[in-house]
């Protein structure tokens, strides 16, 4: 297990007995909305425990047991979380797949993750076909398990309980951007430890009702909204997806009180009518960096409050979030230093930020954002060397970039100003790309911009602007209007206009996708000196090179993306 950071300890054995603590039988606990099939289903404590011990038996009928691997392709459905919460109930791990990726990587995730039984939701899924049968794997409609689950004659008692606090529970892949994706490894001891950090951080009342839109197939939707409220004694409604049509009717009739979003989300809903219910209190906002303008614009717009929090699958879910304030000191932080802040370290955490050579920087400087905890994940299995690599000197890397800020006698407040791996790196200086994704989204005519980085003799990268616009705007005016909010050396120097952005499972932009996607139109422009003066093209001029070569680019203040999902 990774080293604590305090003396806290998990009063329960294993997962099963944490589960089996919960005795308010007659409270309500999970309620699933679908809407695409206009259904509603409610869960009492006791119906929900009930449910889980039916569902532990029959995987064990089907060869699950302690150290097994059960995955799960049901979406956001009651189903994929009874079969989530049976397997760690059992000691066993869950596998949850991405509905929205392609044969090869579910194929992959199966054959990697030991998973012997596949719980899906379409017979018809061309992946059952492209497993091999000497695969091993079985596979089970939920439909079929309902039926099963259903006619079960009594639950188990718990006596079949396995495991302790260490076993693997959770595996989720990453992205995969390079490479084939990375399982990472997280246990009970992992999973209760972040949710006991969130409920001291968080502070919310035992009448809290957490609504759920994001998909539960990631450790954001599945730990906050789902293993939390068991753990805290909330309730929780999983919606079968995100419709901002629809949000805050279903907020007002089911009486949620909190969500957990991403940012794009925030800002449909800005772009919908309706307003915020009394009896919702404030909104989490994390898995993608966050507009201060967006931040506030929410909160004037609906009255809620938003609290900024940042984690990774690595770390369970969260590791910093914005504590409760006053609203003056809120809107402070979301715009005091340019960006909101993602808030100090959650209880059982400990964060910092290093240098290349893994030393600590001092208040306001860049580095590297590292985590340590007994929230920090098992590894990524199979990989000793990526694991090896990611706990440099006893730290979890996180590869995002940022600094910290320390008023008063209130704990270091941390900052994301953008991803290692897609800084831009200009003439030997270091250019975040999220400082100029926010400019290009500033413009009017501009509903989607990103900073490409692309190949340039001269200055080793340039930046290209990549948009989707919703009126007619020509590059030059785009060109122009960076021009006016950056340095000359953070402007981009080409513009592509284009109608799709590739995304993440967590709505994040595939941005070192995009640049391999836009190389060969870019490779036109590895030779070109760009020259400070735009053409009518809406590309800079090119045929001088005289040009501020080695300029230092100023410091600049801060943006962050806004992310789609």
């Amino acid at each position: 297990m990774r080293a604590s950071t305090d003396d806290f300890e998990i009063p329960w054995a294993n997962f099963a007995q944490f589960f089996l603590a919960r005795t308010d039988d007659n409270s309500r606990f999970f309620t699933e909305l679908d809407h695409s099939a206009a259904t509603r289903e409610d869960w009492t404590v006791a119906e929900w425990r009930d449910r889980v011990l039916e569902t532990a038996r029959w995987l064990e009928t089907r060869g699950v047991h302690e150290g097994g691997a059960v995955a799960t392709l049901a979406g956001n459905t009651a189903d994929a979380l009874l079969v989530a919460y049976a397997a760690w109930f059992l000691g066993a791990c869950c596998v949850p797949l991405n509905p929205s990726d392609g044969i090869d990587r579910h194929a992959y995730i199966l054959q990697d993750s030991g998973a012997t039984l596949l719980v899906h939701r379409d017979p018809a899924n061309p992946l059952l076909r492209a497993l091999d049968r000497s695969s091993g794997i079985q596979s089970v409609t939920t439909a079929e398990l309902r039926k099963v689950v259903n006619g079960a004659a009594g639950a188990s008692n718990g006596s079949g309980a396995h495991g302790g606090l260490d076993v693997a529970a959770l595996r989720v892949y990453t992205s995969g951007t390079t490479g084939q994706p990375k399982g990472v490894v997280l246990s009970a001891r992992n999973l209760l430890t972040d949710c006991d950090g969130l409920r001291l951080a968080l502070d919310w009342p035992p009448d809290t009702r957490i609504i759920t839109v994001l998909p539960i197939y990631h450790v954001n939707g599945l730990v906050i909204s789902s293993l939390l409220p068991w753990y805290a004694g909330y309730s929780t409604v999983l919606c079968d997806r995100f419709r901002s049509e629809r949000f805050w009717t279903d907020v007002s009739l089911e009486g949620a009180t909190v969500c957990s979003m991403v940012p794009s989300l925030l800002e449909f809903l800005l772009n919908t009518a309706g307003f915020a219910p009394d009896n919702f209190r404030e909104l989490l906002c994390g898995a993608g960096p966050l507009l201060t303008d967006t931040a506030v614009d929410f909160e004037e717009r609906f009255g809620v409050p938003v609290r900024h929090l940042y984690g990774l699958s690595e770390t369970t879910a969260v590791v910093t979030l914005t504590p409760r304030m006053r609203e003056e000191e809120r809107r402070r932080w979301h715009r005091a230093y340019g960006s909101p802040s993602i808030g100090p370290a959650l209880p059982h955490a400990e964060v910092s930020v290093h240098d290349g050579n893994g030393i600590a920087v001092d208040a306001g400087e860049r580095g590297e954002l590292v985590v340590r905890g007994s929230i920090v994940m098992q590894g990524y299995a199979g990989m000793m060397e990526a694991t090896a690599d990611a706990f440099r000197s006893g730290w979890f890397h996180s590869g995002d970039e940022g600094f910290w800020v320390q008023e008063n006698e209130m704990p270091p407040f941390f900052f994301i100003t953008g991803r290692m791996k897609e800084l831009i790196i200009r003439g030997g200086s270091n250019i975040s790309p999220l400082e100029v994704d926010a400019v290009l989204r500033s413009h009017p005519s501009v509903d989607f911009g990103l900073a490409v980085p692309f190949e340039n003799r001269f200055y080793g990268e340039e930046i290209a602007a990549y948009v989707v616009t919703n009126s007619p705007v020509s590059d030059e005016e785009i060109l122009a209007h960076c021009a006016r909010y950056l340095d000359y050396a953070r402007q981009p120097k080409v513009v592509i206009q284009g109608d799709d952005v590739p995304f993440t499972a967590t709505g994040k932009a595939k941005r070192l996708e995009l640049k391999r996607r836009l190389a060969p139109v870019l490779e036109a422009y590895r030779d070109h000196q760009f020259r400070r003066s735009a053409s009518a093209s809406g590309r800079y001029d090119t045929d001088s090179p005289a040009d501020a070569v080695g300029e230092t680019p100023p410091q600049s203040t801060i943006h962050h993306e806004r992310e789609e999902a």
